[in-house]
C-alpha cells in the first residue's frame, strides 16, 4: 500500500515501525500538515517567549441569511496551528437584493452586532472545525477528541465522561438525536 509519505522523494530512511507510529499519531492530517505542526511545536519549545509564528491564510467566503438580509463574509481557513484565530470580515450586505452599507439594528445595536458576529463565527466553525470531529461509526474516532482534550489540558475523567461514554453508548445502540 503506497501512502503520501511513500510518494515523497527524499533520502530519509524511516523504519516501518516509526512510519506506522507516525501514521497513528498524525490522525486525519496529511503528513505535510503533521510535520509542520511538529516543527511549530519544536520552535515553541526551543524559543519559548521569543517565538513568532507566521501563518499564511487562505480565505473562504460564505453567505449568512436572516430575515431579508444576505451577508457575504470571509474568514481564514483552519490550519491546525495551536495559535489559530478565526478572522471574520464582512464582504457585502444585501437587503431585498440591494447592496447596503450597514444594518440598522435599532435600539439594541451593539448587542445585535455582537449576536451577528457570533452567528458568522458559528457558521465558520461549523464549516471548518465540526467535520474534523464527525463520528463515522468507528470506535477509533475518539483519537481526534483525545488529542484535543490533551491539547487543552482537560482531565482524563472529562474525556471518559464526554467522549468515551458516548461512544460506548453508540456501540450499544443508544441514539442521541
Amino acid at each position: 500500500m503506497n501512502t503520501e509519505l511513500d510518494k515523497v522523494k527524499s533520502t530519509i530512511t524511516i523504519s516501518l515501525g516509526l512510519k506506522n507510529r507516525l501514521r497513528d499519531v498524525k490522525g486525519n492530517s496529511s503528513y505535510e500538515e503533521f510535520i509542520g505542526q511538529l516543527l511549530r511545536f519544536r520552535n515553541e519549545l526551543a524559543h519559548k517567549d521569543n517565538y513568532i509564528e507566521l501563518q499564511k491564510f487562505q480565505r473562504r467566503e460564505k453567505v449568512y441569511s436572516f430575515n431579508d438580509f444576505k451577508i457575504v463574509f470571509s474568514y481564514n481557513k483552519y490550519n491546525q496551528s495551536p495559535n489559530f484565530v478565526f478572522d471574520i470580515q464582512i464582504v457585502n450586505i444585501r437587503q431585498n437584493g440591494q447592496n447596503i452599507i450597514s444594518i440598522n439594528f435599532g435600539n439594541d445595536e451593539l448587542h445585535s452586532a455582537y449576536k451577528l458576529y457570533f452567528e458568522l463565527l458559528t457558521l465558520a466553525i461549523q464549516t471548518e472545525i465540526e467535520p474534523l470531529f464527525k463520528h463515522k461509526g468507528r470506535f477509533e474516532d475518539y483519537y481526534l477528541w483525545r488529542r484535543e482534550f490533551d491539547r487543552f489540558g482537560l482531565s482524563k475523567k472529562a474525556f471518559e465522561n464526554d467522549v468515551m461514554e458516548k461512544l460506548d453508548d453508540y456501540k450499544n445502540g443508544v441514539d442521541y438525536k
